[in-house]
């Protein structure tokens, strides 16, 4: 009898077939340490690095061998909140995160998948597939163009060739991490556990702020950007739609929302990256669950705002005044220049920052907006794949809470969350790179927010193929009916 058997990737690269491949392998380890005894001997590598490489790399094979890619999903959303206080060097200012490693270890396994036993890269179909690889192949293409078309003027640093480096695998590997969660979570209860874990970091985080805990550098990094939306959407979405958690649950988490309100609203109101993307969320879950609702709750946001006008209209804005944060306006104008001189691909990842040291060096710095690094890093090219592809995550969260929406359990709620988490995490690249970390602002250790932003958009996606999936077998079961 032939049997068609899947063979596991690790098995394969053990077998005849492949003794070349690991004689290659074996030399290419002892040149490899070669060069590293000579760059460490010279000061030129932290021994730090290769600890850590070596760990994860013992970790990845027990992991490959006992686990799942779903293991490595929720590996990067409990290491981007957990494992902030340990990073690994890189020779520069900017320092390696875990869950960086994790996610990079987890998709080159993924394609490795592919390529060993399929052959070929095959993707579940879905409506992402296409602006997503388009946006990851345009910042490959504008890293290529700038080098080559950089203007002959620009000062290069000997580490920016680095740095750029890091900035290119960032910018391409976020993106294909939501293509990985899309592709690998096929289950609710995947679903369940990232909701879940998102919202037992908001309460550590919470907790770590509210004491003054030691904690707090555990989860510091983690915790910035969206992360902030990502946390109240799930707890407002589970408090307002998924009625078969119990009311007190249901309760308990709507003072969660309450808490995390006023530390982002009150106490830190002036960190608009916090309130602004999350009250915005908030607002459309409200207007998903109930137009009455949502009515209630903006007159109660009103007669708020009215009350405390002055301290809005003007405390507040001399704050921003003072911060300087309106000099953006000037730094976007100053970007406009550069991207007018190269307006296809752009300055390639982290290039823009070059041209500003050459050419601005009184006010070498970013621009502190998602929309305009990308327009900057891979020009009007990669801004149009940049949007098209949110327009998609956009249209296929609508979609799921529209078959959804008559529901009242946890995938109504998870699919309402994601849908004004994305809208949320729209509003917030307006207030800074949260989505894309710069290699100049955050740094390449902005990985660890960020992550939350494409795991959702890719558990977005994942819950979309689900539903999917069952309306195609229960039109199938009624054709094979009509049929009998």
């Amino acid at each position: 009898m032939n049997r068609s058997v899947v063979r596991d990737p690790i098995r394969i690269l053990a077998s005849r077939e492949f003794v070349l491949l690991r004689a290659g392998v074996v030399a290419g380890l002892l040149l490899l340490g070669m060069v590293t005894g000579m760059l460490i001997a010279r000061g030129h590598l932290d021994p730090m690095l290769l600890l850590g490489g070596a760990v994860g790399a013992m970790g990845l094979v027990v992991w490959r061998r006992v686990g799942r890619f779903e293991h490595g999903i929720v590996a990067i959303a409990l290491t981007a909140g957990l494992l902030n206080f340990f990073t690994l060097p890189t020779g520069t200012e900017s320092r390696i995160v875990i869950s960086l490693l994790i996610a990079v270890a987890l998709t080159g396994l993924w394609l490795l998948e592919m390529l060993v036993t399929t052959k070929r890269i095959a993707l579940e179909p879905s409506p992402i597939n296409k602006p997503l690889l388009a946006f990851v192949v345009v910042n490959v293409v504008a890293y290529l163009w700038s080098t080559l078309l950089r203007d002959p003027l620009v000062f290069v640093p000997s580490f920016f060739p680095l740095v750029q480096g890091a900035a290119l695998l960032v910018n391409i590997l976020l993106p294909l991490l939501a293509l990985l969660v899309s592709n690998k979570i096929k289950e609710v209860a995947w679903l369940q556990r990232l909701a879940w874990i998102m919202v037992g970091l908001g309460v550590f985080k919470l907790v770590s702020i509210q004491f003054n805990l030691p904690t707090e550098a555990m989860i510091d990094n983690g915790s910035r950007g969206v992360f902030v939306t990502w946390v109240g959407a799930m707890v407002y979405s589970q408090a307002l739609f998924n009625e078969k958690l119990s009311l007190w649950k249901r309760l308990l988490l709507l003072a969660l929302l309450a808490a995390w309100v006023y530390w982002y609203f009150i106490k830190y109101v002036l960190w608009f990256s916090g309130w602004v993307p999350l009250m915005v969320a908030c607002a459309l879950i409200t207007l998903m669950r109930s137009k009455k609702l949502f009515v209630a709750v903006a007159l109660i946001a009103l007669v708020y705002v009215g009350i405390n006008f002055n301290f809005y209209s003007q405390k507040l804005y001399e704050a921003k005044v003072a911060q300087g944060d309106l000099q953006r306006l000037d730094l976007w104008q100053m970007n406009l220049e550069h991207v007018i001189q190269h307006p296809l691909f752009g300055m390639g990842p982290a290039g823009y920052t070059v041209y500003n040291m050459t050419y601005h060096p009184e006010d070498a710095r970013s621009t502190h907006n998602n929309y305009f690094d990308v327009l900057a890093q891979t020009g009007v090219v990669g801004l149009i794949a940049f949007i098209w592809m949110f327009i998609v995550f956009i249209r296929v969260g609508i979609r799921s809470f529209r078959a959804l929406a008559r529901r009242r359990d946890f995938e109504a709620a998870f699919a309402s969350a994601t849908l004004a988490g994305c809208i949320g995490a729209l509003v917030s690249m307006m207030l800074g790179d949260w989505v894309l970390p710069f290699a100049y602002n955050q740094t390449i250790a902005g990985f660890d927010n960020a992550a939350y932003t494409w795991i959702f958009l890719g558990a977005m996606v994942s819950l979309y193929q689900m539903i999917k999936a069952r309306s195609d077998m229960r039109i199938g079961t009624m054709e094979e009916a009509s049929h009998a």
